[in-house]
Formats: structure tokens, C-alpha cells, sequence
């Protein structure tokens, strides 16, 4: 049969306080040169972090210079696309979107765009939750987003579970709830699987490990309710 295209997400930078992009992207191009001599068939992102605690996107003109360096990363570096990682998003934040039809009118129709999404709350998740939508989306905000991308990368770690068949629970229902959520755009899905062994308050390595994340996921996709096809 035909060959799945591999996604190779490479950091190259993040976006400093002082408006200024961290300069660890000297080598990008030969690096993708070295990436596709060895494999020409990888689609190699360009993995961009923006931390939102001081990142402003609601001002055109930074937004203007993400745009820039994402064309600049496709046109002179050789990239397949760019991978957005602007962290924490709230749900129903309208200067993402915004951020992310004007990168998509920079590069056109043919690069990939992706993005890093939070999860999905399982319980009736069309509901405007007033406190949780800081921590987590919207069904809604989730097809908005998923219109205008054509990746979207989940994390459904640091949930703070610390039972191991708790965690699997919950990622069995962000696979079912976010593929429901983005079903009929053609958005592709990766869901991220935890390895840390760090042990934070947001992340028990007893619970949030490859075991119980693997099988939360092939649980949520064999689910009768769930949208395999996306994933």
C-alpha cells in the first residue's frame, strides 16, 4: 500500500519578552537539508513557541512578526510547515484565530499548518463552563480551530490524575469528544503521549506514563461514539 507521510516536529524558537525570536535556528535549513537527504518523503515542522503570559496577540504587530518568521521558516529555511505552540490558551480566544488565518494567508494553501491544542472538557462539552474554560476547551472552540489548521497536536497530559485507570479513562474521552468535536473538517489529530518521569503536581509518572496513555487512546478509538477516521 502507499506510504504514510511521517511528521517530524522540530523546535526552532520561541517568541522573548523582548519581542525578539530566541536565536536557535541558525543551522535550520541544513538541517532540514540533512532530514530530507536522508528521508524526502518527511514533512518537517517548524515547531514555534509563543508563551501567552506575555506574548500579546491581541497587537497586530506582533502577530505581524510571527507571521513573518513562519513565512520566513517555510521560504528560506526549507520547511514543510510550521507547528504553533502559543500556551495557555483559554477557550473561545478569538486572537488565535486570528494568528492563525493570517499565518495561513502567509503561506498559502500548500505548507502545513499545525497547532498544539489543549483538551477538551469530556462532560457536556458544549457548555460554557465559566472557570473551566481557562483549562480547557470547548467543542465549539475546537472545530473553530480545527477549520483553520491542518494538525492539531493534543496534550492531554499534566492532568494531576494520579490513579493510572483514571488517566486512561480520561484520555479515552478526549479522543472520543475531540474527534466529535473536529469530525467534518479533515483536520489530522495527534494525540500526545506522556513520558515523563518528573513528578510535578500537575503530572504522577505512576499514572500519566506511554502504558495507560496508549491504551486511553486505543480505548477512545474503538469507542462507538468516536470519529477514528481524524486520528
Amino acid at each position: 500500500g502507499q506510504r504514510q507521510v511521517q511528521t517530524v516536529f522540530a523546535y526552532v524558537s520561541y517568541l522573548k519578552p523582548d519581542s525578539q525570536f530566541n536565536p536557535t535556528y541558525t543551522y535550520a535549513d541544513a538541517f532540514v537539508s540533512r532530514l530530507k537527504g536522508a528521508d524526502p518523503t518527511l514533512n518537517v515542522q517548524a515547531w514555534i513557541g509563543l508563551p501567552l503570559n506575555y506574548v500579546d496577540l491581541s497587537d497586530g504587530a506582533v502577530r505581524e512578526q510571527i507571521t513573518w518568521f513562519c513565512e520566513h521558516l517555510v521560504s528560506e529555511a526549507g520547511f514543510d510547515g510550521i507547528h504553533l505552540d502559543p500556551e495557555p490558551i483559554p477557550t473561545d480566544e478569538e486572537h488565535v484565530l486570528t494568528l492563525l488565518d493570517e499565518v495561513r494567508d502567509a503561506l498559502g494553501p500548500t505548507p502545513t499548518l499545525s497547532i498544539a491544542t489543549r483538551r477538551i472538557w469530556p462532560i457536556f462539552p458544549h457548555v460554557r463552563w465559566p472557570l473551566i474554560g481557562r483549562v480547557a476547551w470547548r467543542a465549539s472552540y475546537y472545530h473553530e480551530v480545527s477549520q483553520r489548521v491542518d494538525q492539531i497536536a493534543v496534550m492531554p497530559y499534566d492532568s494531576a490524575i494520579p490513579v493510572a485507570f483514571l488517566y486512561r479513562w480520561w484520555v479515552q474521552f478526549q479522543v472520543i469528544e475531540i474527534s466529535r468535536a473536529v469530525d467534518g473538517t479533515g483536520v489530522q489529530v495527534f494525540f500526545g503521549i506522556p513520558t515523563s518521569e518528573e513528578r510535578t503536581w500537575t503530572h504522577w509518572p505512576c499514572a500519566e506514563n506511554m502504558g495507560s496513555g496508549l491504551e486511553g487512546v486505543i480505548d477512545g478509538l474503538n469507542d462507538a461514539e468516536a470519529r477514528p477516521t481524524v486520528a
